[in-house]
């Protein structure tokens, strides 16, 4: 069984040596340590960790929080927000970004062992009811996904999609011979599709694997685009290429 890979972001390295310590006492394994949002969002993208722990200060332009809005809007990763401050504003703009937990510090090994457990459990049922065809709110079948476009619902062939490319909290569907508009995250979506024929390659794409034209090292041609590919999922697209 392998272990729980997590990511700490943490500017104070002595903290994070010691949050890594910690962690890895307890059996997880420690993927990364970022001191900034660009070097947690690099590390996202090369290590795809199970967890994120984010502590609020963080070096570079942006904060933790603004690090959790990004994650949420581009990863499906749960995170664990940290913080040395409990005051009511602190804890109203980490409300916004819907932490699957939250410490503050100084924490004990046993409240880090909780808080992790906790949030997992609580990700699996998430993930669970998303991808409950009872529970669902999208118009998905088994081969095809209804769309919204111009006040009445589309039908598309899952096999007819190309590829899908994140817009903020819109998503750009390109069909064979159409483009639509979906007011949904590439995230929501995403959690919708076939694993065995779609697959995000990038945070801002999902592909339609049988439309691969050619792949290299940094971009994947699909009927003339080329779309980026993190280095990650370029390792995971060969080992899939092989088992043909």
């Amino acid at each position: 069984m392998s272990k729980l890979k997590i990511l700490i972001v943490e500017d104070e390295l002595v903290i994070a040596e010691d949050l890594k310590e910690i962690l890895e006492d307890l059996g997880y394994e420690v993927c990364g340590i970022a001191i900034s949002s660009k070097e947690a969002l690099a590390l996202i993208e090369e290590k795809s960790p199970d967890l994120a722990l984010l502590d609020i200060q963080i070096k570079g332009g942006k904060d933790g929080v603004e690090l959790a809005a990004e994650i949420n809007a581009n990863y499906r990763l749960p995170f664990i927000m940290l913080t040395s401050h409990a005051d009511i504003h602190t804890i109203n703009r980490v409300k916004e970004v819907n932490p699957y937990g939250y410490l503050v510090k100084p924490f004990n090994e046993k409240e880090i062992l909780a808080g992790i457990e906790l949030a997992m459990a609580n990700f699996s049922k998430e993930q669970a009811r998303k991808n409950d065809p009872d529970t669902s709110q999208d118009f998905v079948l088994n081969d095809s996904l209804f769309i919204r476009n111009n006040g009445m619902l589309v039908k598309i062939k899952l096999q007819e999609i190309i590829y899908l490319e994140a817009d903020a909290n819109y998503t750009q569907v390109f069909a064979k011979d159409k483009k639509f508009v979906v007011r949904a995250t590439l995230k929501d979506l995403e959690g919708k599709l076939d694993t065995n024929r779609f697959a995000r390659i990038h945070k801002s794409f999902i592909i339609n694997l049988a439309e691969i034209d050619s792949i290299q090292a940094e971009s994947v041609s699909i009927s003339g685009k080329e779309i980026p590919i993190s280095r990650s999922q370029y390792s995971w697209l060969l080992q899939q290429i092989k088992m043909l």
